[in-house]
């Protein structure tokens, strides 16, 4: 799928000359070093410091400027926050966006909003639909004769004519730039790559790179996959974001299932789709029950031992109680689902490795599918379904597959077997 984030914004550092930006995305955000071109050091999504409802899902973000230099400000909803710099307090209470930057009283929401670069950078810009309102910090307005068509003034086309995610200003030698991202649903082959003739429909970001100086658009990327490659790190960081979201609610659906008494049939049935046993002893529950709890506590602890490394070979790994590590393919090869089953599976490795680690599809039926039985180093593995259920409680896979079962109502097993969903 190649990544489902969806950009909101980003905030420079409050530096003379920063370096770093915040970038927005849901409930998360990863530190981009511009002079490096990559995540800041290796990098690990982090939930923003902001007070509800602005701590996920913004419209985007700025630094105050002018006489509001002391202040960022925050957009959600409709409304903004003012944030002191010093300390990072809310300043007074949140305000309706559209009667204080003197936009159009039915711009009650907002696709993005960023400052100016360049010889640009004393406004802000605000962007509804198909138009824009351009703010003058110098006069405290609004500039004239606004709004205004994107396409025509921002001389974007196609998908970069509306209804934006949202915007990352560059800064240093890119100080020039507007990024502005936009979801779009294309299609792509099972790595990732876009590929029109066939493959799997999916919705991903793409985007443009907009030159305030030349007033042009210079760049314009619509491979699923080039984004993920050319941000070095941000995307699968932030795409981990929302798979630990999503993992924890998968592993709150299980947990709840495993703690009934006595176990519902649907749990039943998953324990016999995943530990091999339709009537698990005491023993056997407990020991799920305590390693779904460990699970959920490693995901917790995210960003925590937590890192993007370049070149990755596999989409993740972990070294046991050190350092866990994702890389492109984390992004490129899986889609929401099957990131959100990845952490489940590396929590494992993390908090009980053991030598058994048998995929959930090794020669199984997975969505109509008659799955290969997997091999690795050379050695073929066994069929899922014939581990014994010894194997089975230390298999991660096995508690992937479990939670999904237990959450959703259904034996989903997301992975390779079901790529880019």
């Amino acid at each position: 799928m190649s990544s489902t984030v969806r950009i909101a914004g980003a905030l420079p550092t409050p530096d003379d000359n920063p370096r770093f930006s915040v970038i927005f995305s849901g409930g998360w955000s990863v530190t981009y070093d511009w002079v490096a071109d990559r995540v800041a050091t290796v990098g690990a999504p982090v939930q923003p410091l902001f007070p509800a409802p602005f701590d996920r899902d913004l419209d985007g973000a700025l630094l105050g400027q002018r006489a509001f230099s002391d202040f960022e400000y925050i957009f959600q909803g409709g409304n903004y926050q003012r944030i002191r710099l010093v300390g990072l307090q809310p300043d007074g209470d949140p305000a309706s966006t559209a009667d204080n930057w003197d936009l159009p009283s039915d711009w009650t929401t907002l696709d993005a909003v960023f400052p100016g670069g360049g010889v640009k950078s004393g406004f802000a810009y605000f962007f509804h639909g198909p138009d824009y309102v351009r703010f003058d910090w110098q006069a405290n307005a609004a500039s004239a004769n606004y709004p205004k068509a994107i396409g025509p003034n921002f001389h974007t086309s196609g998908d970069f004519t509306h209804d934006l995610d949202g915007e990352i200003t560059g800064l240093r030698s890119f100080g020039t730039k507007a990024y502005l991202f936009r979801t779009v649903t294309t299609r792509v082959d099972r790595d990732g790559r876009q590929n029109p003739s066939g493959g799997f429909v999916v919705n991903a970001p793409v985007y443009c790179r907009y030159d305030f100086n030349g007033e042009v658009v210079d760049n314009t990327v619509t491979d699923p996959a080039d984004v993920v490659g050319l941000w070095n790190g941000l995307f699968p960081l932030l795409d981990a974001g929302s798979a630990v979201e999503l993992a924890l609610t998968w592993i709150g659906g299980a947990e709840a299932a495993v703690a009934a008494t006595p176990l519902a049939p649907a749990t039943l049935t998953a324990f016999g789709h995943h530990f091999m046993t339709s009537a698990p002893d005491a023993t056997v529950v407990d020991t799920v029950r305590d390693r779904l709890r460990q699970i959920r506590e490693r995901l917790t602890a995210i960003p925590d031992q937590f890192q993007w490394t370049p070149g990755l070979t596999v989409s993740a790994q972990t070294r046991p109680g050190v350092l866990t590590e994702v890389g492109d393919k984390f992004s490129t090869l899986r889609g929401p689902n099957g990131r959100a089953a990845t952490l489940i599976h590396e929590a494992c490795h993390f908090r009980f490795d053991s030598d058994i680690d048998v995929p959930e599809w090794s020669g199984e039926v997975v969505d109509g599918v008659q799955q290969p039985q997997a091999i690795s180093n050379g050695v073929t593995m066994p069929r899922y379904s014939t581990i014994p259920t010894s194997d089975a409680l230390v298999n991660p896979s096995s508690y992937a597959a479990f939670a999904q079962e237990t959450a959703l109502g259904e034996d989903t097993r997301f992975g390779a077997a079901r790529p880019q969903l």
